[in-house]
């Protein structure tokens, strides 16, 4: 028993944990926005004349606006130290949020102002997090275990900020907004304990022309950011399809949809405490069996006749999810040199929305060649062949096959 308390303080103890408290902030915030589609009802009873579309065009705005906004992240890491953008951020996403709480007789045009000002202040925010942990954390098992920690807090911390709206809007939906309050906590740790650290190196400079630009642009980056834009756009084929499947094989109700979802954040979030075994254990294998796990769960879903086999899925699914979504940034920052991490960060997280942006067109498109029509169990088929194709690819690129074939046991990480 002692040793194995001895082994989980061993594991659970890091260097600068203290950096861990802005860096989990900024994890909540760069993503908080999603959680107010819970309040969408009650703004179409306050806004009678305004269509449900216009609605929903609020929450679509912060998506939207954060793309450009990463990729000026990335560009101003150059010259500005990330702890001001950071702080930029935090200012204009708490300037935003609280726009709907200050503003009298708020219209909807307000709040696709507050929309704007929150997408700009998370696009800003969304690299910078991971950028920290690459630059501050050099060691590759340390690096990987803080990335698991900050991804295990972003679902704890999603899924408390949706209970805190859901509770604050019970007396009125602006109170929701009241949740960006907690920007200012976060602000002044960010102010009193984050370093300012090194820039990035300038893409173009007089002095080492475009030595930046090449350090960026490499085969080993793009690879990576082609592949895991692939990726994202597989796993909204699960998103788009599991709700549609559920109800056409009658297999459960919105209740029950939203369990599965639930299990697939509840295992995620398991396995980004845990990543740092999981990925010093698996090495070169870590990226291939998500593939994998993530392959098999969709199928499973797509196959499913009742809810029991369902769950067995999501849980799969949430085994693959995790190692996917930490291991993007893990592998980026392992190529990438530390001098260009945060816009290589950035175009990965730009990638990622491109693959979900694409994801309706492409992934339908592709159901329609196979079977001549599109439907929740196609969708999800062709999505666990992606992932297979996708384990097979980074099984050849590795050169685990020829390793195998040699018969060397060691294979060194990647």
């Amino acid at each position: 028993m002692g040793t194995l308390l001895g082994k989980l303080k061993s594991y659970f103890s890091i260097k600068y944990a203290i950096l861990l408290i802005p860096v989990c902030g900024f994890a909540v915030y760069d993503s908080v926005f999603q959680a107010f589609a819970s309040i969408l009802g009650m703004l179409h009873e306050a806004y009678p004349d305004i269509s449900v579309t216009s609605l929903q065009i609020i929450l679509s705005i912060p998506p939207l606006m954060s793309i450009p906004g990463t990729l000026i992240s990335g560009f101003l890491s150059s010259y500005i130290h990330n702890k001001y953008i950071a702080e930029f951020a935090l200012g204009i996403i708490f300037v935003g949020g609280m726009v709907p709480v200050v503003v009298p007789d708020p219209t909807i045009e307000s709040l696709y102002i507050c929309g704007i000002c929150i997408g700009i202040g998370q696009g800003f925010l969304h690299p910078l997090a991971n950028a920290i942990i690459c630059q501050r954390w050099s060691d590759d098992i340390e690096r990987s275990k803080v990335l698991g920690f900050k991804q295990a807090f972003n679902y704890i911390g999603e899924i408390l900020v949706t209970l805190s709206i859901g509770f604050l809007a019970l007396w009125q939906w602006r109170n929701a907004f009241f949740v960006y309050l907690g920007i200012i906590p976060v602000f002044i740790v960010t102010a009193l304990f984050l370093p300012k650290d090194k820039l990035d190196a300038k893409l173009v400079s007089k002095k080492n022309h475009f030595e930046g630009l090449k350090e960026l642009i490499t085969p080993k980056i793009i690879y990576l950011l082609v592949l895991f834009s692939v990726a994202a756009m597989l796993l909204y084929g699960y998103y788009t399809n599991i709700a549609l499947l559920v109800q056409e094989r009658q297999l459960g109700n919105t209740a029950d949809i939203a369990a599965v979802s639930s299990t697939v954040s509840i295992v995620s979030c398991i396995l980004g405490i845990a990543y740092g075994i999981v990925s010093k254990t698996l090495k070169r294998f870590t990226l291939m069996t998500g593939f994998i796990i993530l392959s098999a769960g969709m199928i499973i879903v797509a196959l499913a006749n009742n809810m029991v086999i369902v769950f067995l899925g999501a849980v799969l699914i949430g085994f693959g999810c995790g190692i996917q979504q930490i291991s993007t940034i893990f592998y980026i920052s392992k190529v990438a040199s530390p001098r260009v991490v945060t816009l290589a960060i950035s175009l990965a997280l730009c990638g990622i929305s491109l693959g979900y942006s694409c994801a309706p067109m492409v992934l339908g498109q592709i159901q329609i060649i196979i079977s001549g029509q599109q439907s929740a169990m196609v969708g999800l088929m062709v999505a666990g062949g992606g992932y297979a194709i996708l384990a097979v690819i980074e099984f050849v690129r590795s050169g685990l096959f020829e390793r195998i074939l040699h018969g060397e046991d060691s294979i060194e990480e990647q």
